[in-house]
């Protein structure tokens, strides 16, 4: 059964969210026209493996090993616990906060099933604004616990990128260095990308790239000007939050690249990689702008 959908608007831009599978933002038009990509017919009896949009991933990101194991983790109390793919969130149900013409925010709170997972109670937030050819984006963690609170976010949004001009599409990301995850688990460095930065390049396929500038990634089309831009407003600490931009794609088939700012690694929680803390009743946002040129 499809969900309740949101639609917002503001001048020539359009999006549409699904709040209660996973906070799912599924469409980002400009002009008409598609930034994300969104399936024809998605298939919702299994909305994990819909290709499009922007699922969100709390508060693990991809895949977590322990002992070469995937799905598990250890905790700061020496408990073994399921780690799923991608996190809690991505197809739980959010309850709609507010809800304007050009905005919407939504609300989950952790509950019993999620805390045999993950054991540190939490408040957690999705707002999407559109502002004519910016989409704002921002995640709010609250941590309503007595503990400290490990965690990750993470964007996997799916660009509309047709498979016969992936090579004339490109990612300006400079950074610091490159890394894979291995079978294992294990980050490993990866030497840069011999492209130029074009998704034609197998080499970007699962590519963490990172150490991003906080003034600017831009995915840009090379032969109509096209781009989308991404800004990464500091933290509370004046930092980039975003640790990692990561690269993927399915197969050379699809019609869809995916360009996800990560504020960890994968395994975050056993390699401390971007691993975020905070404090017993302490708030923090997390925020990106997106903007769009030459839609």
């Amino acid at each position: 059964m499809e969900p309740d959908v949101v639609r917002l608007g503001s001048r020539g831009a359009t999006a549409e969210v699904a709040p209660a599978v996973g906070a799912r933002l599924m469409k980002w038009n400009v002009a008409g026209r598609p930034v994300l990509h969104w399936p024809s017919t998605p298939d919702w009896s299994d909305p994990a493996h819909i290709r499009g949009g922007n699922p969100v991933l709390f508060p693990f990101i991809a895949r977590t090993f322990l002992d070469g194991e995937k799905g598990r983790w250890k905790g700061p109390d020496g408990k073994i616990r399921p780690a799923p793919m991608h996190g809690l969130v991505r197809t739980a149900p959010f309850a709609v906060e507010a809800h304007g013409e050009n905005l919407i925010r939504m609300r989950i709170a952790s509950d019993g099933a999620m805390a045999a997972s993950f054991p540190f109670p939490f408040v957690f937030t999705v707002e999407y604004a559109l502002e004519d050819n910016v989409l704002a984006v921002a995640f709010g963690v609250e941590n309503t616990g007595r503990e400290p609170l490990p965690f990750s976010v993470g964007n996997h949004f799916y660009f509309e990128v047709l498979s016969g001009e992936r090579g004339q599409w490109s990612l300006e990301c400079p950074c610091r260095r490159w890394a894979r995850q291995e079978k294992d688990g294990r980050i490993a460095t990866a030497p840069p990308p011999a492209g130029g930065g074009a998704l034609d390049d197998p080499a970007l396929v699962d590519l963490f790239h990172v150490g991003p500038p906080r003034d600017g990634v831009v995915l840009r089309h090379r032969a109509d000007g096209r781009s989308i831009r991404f800004d990464f407003p500091p933290d509370a600490a004046g930092r980039n939050p975003w640790f990692a931009v990561t690269t993927w794609t399915e197969r050379a088939s699809s019609d869809f690249y995916c360009v996800e700012p990560w504020t960890a690694l994968p395994d975050a929680v056993h390699n401390g990689q971007g691993l975020r803390w905070l404090k017993p009743g302490a708030r923090e946002t997390l925020r990106l702008r997106l903007t769009a040129a030459g839609w």
